[in-house]
């Protein structure tokens, strides 16, 4: 039989299976040949998920459709569903919201209690918050119940790190998910939420103009540090237009995250072009650095090649 026919967004149950004949010995038999895959008691994935973040994303949904409607995937969980960049975010645990019929009673702020059991936190509902819903590709105008993306957002910081909001506020801006309104009522419906400071004021760096995880990081670091910067700033040099990441406000400094990503080919012309570029910018009297990965982790680093950076563009004006 194929699955495709009692699945929904590439999920099903087992009582599903069972209703269309397929019974838990034929379960086991397909799981094995690779046909489905087991993603929690009673719910079964089509086929073999792709990644981790895959089987993250088909739990997460198959988890919602067990609630029957009294929970909404949130969290870190809903960035995974609506595509979303992930920053130290774990995958071994699916979030979900505690929702309530329209016709119930309006509880408390952050009323119950969240149930965590394995590989499934349900977080106490929200008085007041909208819950929405997406529709993943195929799957034929069927939602899947979520948490507003600016909930989810904040929520990823509060179970994660503070960081991994922003980076996923960053895309949402940029993708038209969120706006810095939205964002900022989604601050104010967590407010005595333990743990909201940090992820408040790492989202006060949120822009949609940060293209890259890296990018939001950078900025996270070099604004923590007490620099202000201007992102995608334009350099017109030598006839030609040039953009870089990040301009140190009213200096003559560049910053450009490097996550090497340009350099995976090997090409000899890439390397060779972007060489050309720094150095018509240093011809210019601009002064480039380039940060990684490894040296975002050490704020003392960054401050050190920013302040000599300054230095020497002072020197040269």
């Amino acid at each position: 039989m194929n699955l495709e026919l009692i699945a929904r967004h590439g999920v099903f149950s087992a009582r599903e299976a069972l209703r269309a004949g397929i019974d838990g010995r034929a379960l086991a038999l397909l799981c094995r040949r690779s046909t489905c895959t087991r993603l929690t008691h009673g719910w079964y994935a089509v086929g073999v998920p792709a990644s981790e973040r895959d089987r993250h994303r088909l739990r997460a949904i198959a988890l919602s459709r067990a609630y029957e409607g009294a929970a909404v995937v949130s969290h870190s969980s809903a960035l995974v569903v609506l595509g979303l960049p992930l920053h130290r975010v774990g995958l071994d645990v699916v979030h979900l919201t505690r929702v309530r019929p329209a016709d119930a009673e309006p509880p408390k702020p952050w009323s119950g209690q969240s149930r965590r059991r394995s590989g499934l936190l349900l977080h106490r509902e929200q008085e007041g918050v909208p819950w929405s819903g997406v529709e993943p590709d195929g799957s034929h105008g069927e939602t899947v119940p979520l948490a507003p993306v600016a909930h989810a957002v904040v929520g990823s910081g509060l179970v994660g790190d503070p960081t991994g909001a922003l980076v996923a506020a960053d895309a949402a801006l940029a993708r038209g998910l969120l706006t810095t309104e939205s964002l900022s009522g989604a601050l104010a419906d967590f407010e005595g939420h333990r743990g909201v400071g940090p992820v408040r004021a790492a989202l006060r760096c949120a822009d949609a103009r940060h293209e890259s995880p890296g990018e939001s990081l950078t900025a996270f670091v070099l604004r923590g540090l007490g620099h202000e910067v201007e992102p995608q700033f334009t350099v017109v040099t030598e006839g030609k237009t040039y953009r870089a990441d990040f301009r140190i406000a009213g200096t003559r400094v560049l910053v450009e995250f490097d996550g090497r990503v340009k350099y995976a080919s090997g090409a000899g012309a890439v390397l060779f072009d972007e060489k050309r570029r720094e150095d018509a910018l240093r011809r210019s009297g601009w002064v480039v650095v380039r940060l990684t990965w490894s040296e975002l982790a050490r704020p003392g680093l960054v401050q050190g090649r920013v302040l000599e950076a300054l230095r020497l563009a002072a020197v040269a004006a």
